[in-house]
This record gives C-alpha cells, sequence and structure tokens, in this order.
C-alpha cells in the first residue's frame, strides 16, 4: 500500500468513524451556506452557532477501488449475430452495444485536512475542522463526446447515479450504450485523458444569513406559464424549473426586492427559486435521481430525459458563449473610453498619457461604485430596489454619465472596469421533479430578513483517468459474443432508488429482493440479496442478482424471470409486494415510502409583537397502522425561525397532521390545536387571536 493510498484510507476512516462516535453529528450540523472559505485545497463552512467551528467538503472525486487496489470499472461490449431477411441485404455487422459500470468515492486524504486546518488558523485564529459536510442527497453523471448525425461529435450525458454523500462512501452508476456509442467510447480509452468525465451535484442542507429582501410571487401567474401548463410535462428537469422562472421573474409574476449591493440579487433570486420549487415540486424518487428507465424512456411526444439534459446542456454552453462575446466587446469598448479619457486628460494638462494599475494612477483600490452612476448607493441603507432579471447592468447611456461624473471629481484617469468572462457549464442539471397535485393559490411572500434554511448544490468534475494499463484485463475491458447459450449467465443490477445511506440509518432497516427463475428444463433457480446500511455503504447501491442458462432454448422465454421485495423500515412495520413476472435488464427499486420534507418559517416582526418566546411544532404521519410523531422547538430570540422536518409517508400521499403552540410572556401559552395539512412549508407566526 502507497503512502498516498495509506493517508487516504486514515482521512476516510476518521470521518466515518467520527460520524459514527457521535450518530446525530449529521443532524447536528447547522452550516451557514452564504459564507464559504477557501482552505488549502478545501472549502469549509462555517457552523451557524459557533463561529470557531467549521465542516469542510468533501469534493475530490475518483474511481473506486477494491480490497487488492484495482479500480471498481468494467466496459462490456457486445455483439448479437443476426440473420438478414430474403427480401434484405446481406448483414455485414451484427447488433451490439456495451454496458459501462463504475464506482466512485467522494474523500480527501489526511495531509489535504491538515494543509487545510493550517491554513484555516492562518486566516481565522482560533477556527477547527469539526469533520466532513454530510450531504443531503447528490447526483454524478458520466459525459462523453458520442457521433450526433447533425453535428458530429458532441458531449453527451450518458448516465447518471446516486452519489455517495459521505467521505470515504462509494455510489455506482451503470450505463448502456448504443453500438456506436461503444465503438467510440472503447477507442477513447485508448487516450491517457480518454472524453470521459464524472460530473458531480451535490446538495447541502443548511442556512443563508439574514438578507434585507422580501420575495413575492403570484401562484396564479406562475402556473400559466408554457412550462408549467397542464399536460406540457410529467417530469421536470431542475434546470428547466430555474429557466421559467427566470422567464417569470423578468415578467414580473416573481418579485424580489433587495436592499443593499447588487450582488446580492443572485443570492436572493436563489433563495426564492429554492422556495418556490419546495412548493410546487417534490423531487422524483424522494431524491430527485430518476431511475434508468425514466432516464432512457420518452414520455409521449417529449424526449427521454437524458436527451433533455444533453439539449439544456448544449443551449447553456451556447448562451455563455453568446455572454463571454458580449462580455469581450464591452470590455473592448470600456478600454477604449479610458484610453480617449486618459488621451483628453493628458491634452488638458499639458502632462503625458499613464496607464492605471490594479489600484488605479494614485495605488488607491479601484472604484466600488455600482454601474448606477456615481450617485449610486452601495450601503444597506440604499432603497429596495425591485428585482426582475438576474443582475441590473445600466445601459450605456447611464455607464457614460456616470463615467463623466466620476471624471470631472476625480484628479486620476479612471481604470478600465473588466468583467470576468463566464466559465462553461459542463453539465446539465439532472435533479428531476414531479408536480404536487395540491396547488398553491394567491401571493406568496416571505422576509428574508432571518437566518433561513436552505438547499446550496456544489458541481465538481473529474476525469476518469488513464485505464491504458488495462485495456487488456478481461476484468475491466471485455467484449463477447452472445450466441453461445451454454456459457451464458444473466447479471440483473440493483439499486435502490429514492434513498441514500443516510435514510438507511434514519428510515430503513433493510430491504430483501428475491429472484425466482423457472427454466424451460423445468428446474429453477433462486437468488436474494439483503440491502442494508452497511451493505448500502461497501458495495455502492450496486447489488446484483444472477441465473445461468439451464435448458433455456428460447431466448425471449429466457429473459423472463420472477421478483419479489420485502422493505422493513423503522418501527417494526414491514411491506412485501408479491412476486411479478418481469424481463428487465436492471431493478430499480421504489420504495412504497418517500422521503417529504416540511419547512417551517415564522416572520420575526410577527412573533415579536406577539411576545412568542419559544414556538414548538409537533408532526405525526404514519407507517402502516402505526403512527409517528417528530417534534421541533424554534428559539426566537436566538433568530432561529426557520427549520425542516423529515419523515416518510406513502408514496402517493402528502397528508400529515401537525400542532404548533407557543410559549408567550407569563409562561401563557397558545396553540392550533392538531390540525390536517399537506403544504411544504408551514407559517408559524400566525397565532390564534384567543391564546
Amino acid at each position: 500500500m502507497t503512502r498516498s493510498t495509506r493517508l487516504l484510507t486514515l482521512a476516510a476512516g476518521l470521518s466515518l468513524a467520527a460520524l459514527a462516535a457521535f450518530p446525530g453529528a449529521a443532524a447536528a450540523q447547522q452550516i451557514l451556506l452564504d459564507r464559504p472559505v477557501r482552505a488549502g485545497e478545501l472549502t469549509v463552512f462555517p457552523d451557524l452557532n459557533d463561529a470557531n467551528v467549521y465542516y469542510y467538503v468533501s469534493d475530490k472525486p475518483r474511481l473506486a477501488t477494491d480490497a487488492n487496489g484495482r479500480p471498481q470499472f468494467s466496459f462490456l461490449r457486445w455483439v448479437q449475430n443476426t440473420r438478414s431477411g430474403a427480401d434484405q441485404p446481406d448483414a455485414r455487422e451484427g447488433e451490439g452495444g456495451g454496458v459501462v459500470h463504475a464506482v466512485v468515492e467522494l474523500g480527501v486524504t489526511a495531509e489535504q485536512l491538515r494543509q487545510a486546518q493550517q491554513e484555516l488558523q492562518r486566516v481565522r485564529p482560533g477556527a477547527r475542522i469539526q469533520g466532513p459536510v454530510v450531504y443531503k442527497s447528490g447526483r454524478f453523471g458520466l459525459v462523453a463526446a458520442v457521433a450526433d448525425p447533425a453535428t458530429g461529435l458532441s458531449q453527451k450525458v450518458l448516465g447518471l447515479g446516486k452519489a455517495p454523500i459521505l467521505d470515504g462512501e462509494k455510489a455506482a452508476v451503470s450505463i448502456l450504450l448504443t453500438k456506436q456509442g461503444a465503438k467510440i467510447l472503447w477507442e477513447s480509452f485508448h487516450t491517457p485523458t480518454p472524453d470521459v468525465s464524472f460530473t458531480f451535484e451535490m446538495d447541502m442542507a443548511g442556512f443563508r444569513s439574514p438578507m434585507k429582501g422580501v420575495i413575492e410571487a403570484n401562484f396564479d401567474q406562475i402556473y400559466e406559464h408554457r412550462a408549467f401548463s397542464v399536460g406540457v410535462a410529467s417530469s421536470y428537469l431542475s434546470g428547466e424549473i430555474r429557466g421559467a422562472f427566470d422567464d417569470l421573474t423578468r415578467s414580473g409574476a416573481i418579485k424580489v426586492t433587495q436592499v443593499g449591493a447588487d450582488e446580492k440579487i443572485e443570492s436572493l433570486l436563489n433563495v426564492a427559486y429554492q422556495k418556490l420549487t419546495d412548493m410546487m415540486f417534490a423531487p422524483v424518487g424522494g431524491t430527485g435521481t430518476p431511475s434508468l428507465g425514466a432516464l432512457e424512456g420518452a414520455t409521449g411526444n417529449q424526449p427521454s430525459m437524458l436527451d433533455r439534459a444533453t439539449q439544456q446542456l448544449q443551449r447553456s454552453r451556447e448562451e455563455t458563449r453568446a455572454e463571454n462575446e458580449r462580455i469581450r466587446r464591452e470590455n473592448r469598448e470600456e478600454e477604449e473610453r479610458a484610453e480617449a479619457r486618459r488621451r483628453e486628460r493628458a491634452a488638458a494638462g499639458g502632462g503625458t498619457t499613464t496607464t492605471a494599475g490594479a489600484g488605479g494612477a494614485s495605488g488607491g483600490p479601484p472604484d466600488s461604485r455600482t454601474a448606477a452612476g456615481a450617485g449610486g448607493a452601495t450601503s444597506d441603507e440604499s432603497p429596495p430596489t425591485p428585482v426582475t432579471g438576474r443582475s441590473r447592468v445600466a445601459p450605456p447611456a447611464e455607464r457614460s454619465q456616470g463615467a463623466a461624473s466620476r471624471l470631472a471629481g476625480d484628479p486620476d484617469p479612471e481604470r478600465p472596469r473588466r468583467r470576468e468572462e463566464q466559465a462553461a457549464p459542463s453539465f446539465a442539471v439532472v435533479a428531476a421533479f414531479e408536480m404536487r397535485t395540491v396547488r398553491q393559490r394567491g401571493t406568496f411572500r416571505i422576509d428574508l430578513n432571518k437566518y433561513n434554511a436552505d438547499n446550496l448544490t456544489l458541481r465538481f468534475d473529474e476525469n476518469i483517468g488513464d485505464l491504458r494499463a488495462l485495456k487488456n484485463d478481461r476484468t475491466h475491458f471485455r467484449e463477447v459474443n452472445l450466441e453461445d447459450p451454454l456459457f451464458v449467465q444473466r447479471e440483473i443490477p440493483v439499486s435502490v432508488d429514492g434513498f441514500n445511506a443516510q435514510d438507511f440509518g434514519q428510515f430503513v432497516n433493510f430491504v430483501t429482493v428475491h429472484l425466482r427463475k423457472k427454466h424451460a428444463g423445468g428446474a429453477v433457480t433462486d437468488d436474494e440479496v439483503k440491502i442494508d446500511r452497511k451493505t448500502f455503504n461497501s458495495e455502492g447501491n450496486a447489488f446484483k442478482l444472477l441465473y445461468g442458462w439451464k435448458g433455456d432454448h428460447d431466448r425471449r422465454k429466457w429473459l423472463e424471470y420472477d421478483v419479489s421485495t420485502t422493505w422493513s423500515f423503522f418501527g417494526g412495520h414491514e411491506v412485501t409486494t408479491p412476486a411479478r413476472a418481469v424481463t428487465q435488464g436492471q431493478l430499480s427499486l421504489s420504495p412504497p415510502y418517500q422521503r417529504r420534507t416540511v419547512e417551517l418559517q415564522g416572520d420575526p416582526g410577527a412573533l415579536a409583537a406577539a411576545g412568542a418566546r419559544a414556538v414548538t411544532v409537533k408532526l405525526w404521519y404514519r407507517l402502516g397502522a402505526r403512527e409517528q410523531v417528530k417534534q421541533v422547538t424554534l428559539n426566537p430570540a436566538r433568530g432561529q425561525l426557520s427549520d425542516r422536518v423529515e419523515f416518510l409517508l406513502p408514496a402517493d400521499s402528502w397528508s400529515y397532521d401537525y400542532e404548533i403552540s407557543w410559549r408567550l410572556a407569563g409562561n401563557r401559552t397558545a396553540s392550533t390545536g392538531r390540525r390536517a395539512g399537506q403544504d411544504a412549508i408551514l407559517f408559524v407566526d400566525e397565532l390564534p387571536t384567543s391564546p
């Protein structure tokens, strides 16, 4: 074992050991999402309640290795001979394709942690790294160049898997390739840097600092948008939802009123879009990761989700190229204006033309005023500004007037204000959502001047690496002709949709999958896998069932088998699905119960006016015949007026009961009593009129 491998193993072991020693660590993490710090090679986020505690992001993906240090990767290219008909031309090639299977893991080394701790101490004396961020959920995809009849080679999203959420965890993805895709990818692996990359989108749960802004949304107008019209789509990609929200913001159906500098606009819009998504949509399968069938299959006249993701990726890249061209044009125009001003100043003053440095000719900091002109204010006392787009860019005439004002009152030349070009997106967001059956009505309004529970999506990429040394190893790269039935066996990959390792520790004891194959000759093959938290983590959510060839001369019949599942949930509730006949080459298990989330929101002004010192929310839900309860307490004095409650409900249900209780001054209490609810957000600042 090499030194780097030992360090990696140590780092992963320490992270998992720390979480094992403190089972509530994941739930106890209250991270400030808008205050990241770069420490060495790592990014760390501060704790909401302790300014000296930080959590590091595990964003170093790589191919996982087995106990012998071998990459957990395989590429099977297959062919099946086909016979042409009497009225058809001779078949020059058989049918075929390929299957790529890869296991990936996230982790950092002990050396990276040590350097990050030293750097954090340098910039934040007394601070310490407590442990890894526990992601809420995540997805990773395989992106490669494939042949497109219209455009030649183009980047395409080939597959998607559920990403590991803990440092050192593993996860797997399997991709079925067409014959042409298998040919191109096979050749790509002959190069030191194959055109194959893993791209990750990881969701962090945490809080955002108070912002002086208000969100208002007219749901009646939002549902009328063409993207959300009835019958347009049964599922939505997160990128498609955000594009529709951008349109609605420009039209005024979504309004974000801000107080402060322009750089706050993007944060306000992100919070607004996240809140509206939570209220209108639910993640497919509980995590937003669609099944393999949903990714590849088309619905009605719609292309498949993988095709839609690829189209969205291409659109994003085209928009980025157009935006960068505009930025380059504006930068050139700004440089020309600055040069003209310098010449005018030199001619008027009789001096020589000079070029301002990074801090201007005087050596001071560059002008930090906004594009609204010389009189534009940037303090927190600025008047509220309604946002109707991603950012506010002053028109050319306004920018020229602002430049003239600064020129008249500033004895030094103004340094050209260059904008940075945008990086081209490497992946289209493929989190999938379905619209809630209960629609929102009226106008939604929320004041963001408090700590708000929110999500942050982190994106990072990694090339699959140089695998040329494995090309002659049939364990990793294999070509097979399927025409010898005696040696044919069928492996059925099994994965669990909608759950991750954290869910197996909170909601699920285990799930058992049983396969029964009745062969043509009368023999029976039984195979079974049991998936619990330990095996889910160790196997990377990649399990397999197996049967062989036993006198099955009818190839179509040989593909048929029976499968049944048993789900065991915490609290002693079990659900068994009866055996059903299937022919699928991969089983994606959808649990009968899905994770639901209810967000709690309180207005600080309303609660202060009512004299509320504490707010307690009880939430009841049913697993089978058993009723479960969860309780959360908010503390207005500490600004804790937002939180989330996660629980399980049947896959087709959103109903729960809740009770909100307030502790008031003078040891008085008020309560809503037990009520029925379905909303994704509960507002806890509407006290009964008669406590």
